[in-house]
């Protein structure tokens, strides 16, 4: 029954306004490089709580990292000298 309906009903009526490629591409460029970005910022809102540890774990973590590539980096440059 409800294709029926569906199909008894008359298509809808167009949009007055026709969206031709240029504006279609301009929509498409202003809301695709903000989908990251604003996912990006729904995630980080969700783990404020989380913040005053999250953040200086990454940074311990981060420079912990830096400090032992930055010997493995010097200790080859030594080597082949």
């Amino acid at each position: 029954m409800g294709l029926r309906r569906l199909f008894s009903r008359g298509l809808p009526e167009p949009p007055e306004e026709s969206s031709g490629i240029q504006s279609l591409v301009a929509q498409a460029l202003d809301v695709l490089p903000i989908a990251p970005v604003r996912s990006f910022w729904e995630n980080l809102n969700e783990m404020r709580p989380w913040w005053p540890v999250l953040l200086p774990l990454l940074a311990w973590v981060g420079w912990r990292t830096y400090q032992r590539e930055r010997e493995a980096v010097l200790a080859r440059t030594t080597k082949s000298k």
